[in-house]
């Protein structure tokens, strides 16, 4: 099984270009539980190479990241 702080830089182990997307497990935070038992706090999140994208959906994509980080 594979482990990355996905809050710092993953390295390949092997050369060759970078695959455009990445899958990853990630957990997300249980700190409370309403009644029952709690639902699985894991789910698969997929990552894209924006260095793959053409220049003009890059810079979209870059926009709405930006967008949803001022929101927050």
């Amino acid at each position: 099984m594979n482990k990355a702080d996905l809050y710092q830089p993953v390295f390949a182990e092997r050369a060759g270009p970078a695959p455009l997307v990445l899958r990853a497990v990630v957990t997300a935070n249980q700190d409370y539980v309403a009644g029952g038992m709690p639902s699985s706090s894991q789910r698969a999140e997929s990552y894209v190479l924006l260095s793959a994208l053409p220049v003009e959906l890059q810079e979209r994509v870059k926009t709405a990241v930006q967008a949803i980080i001022a929101g927050m």
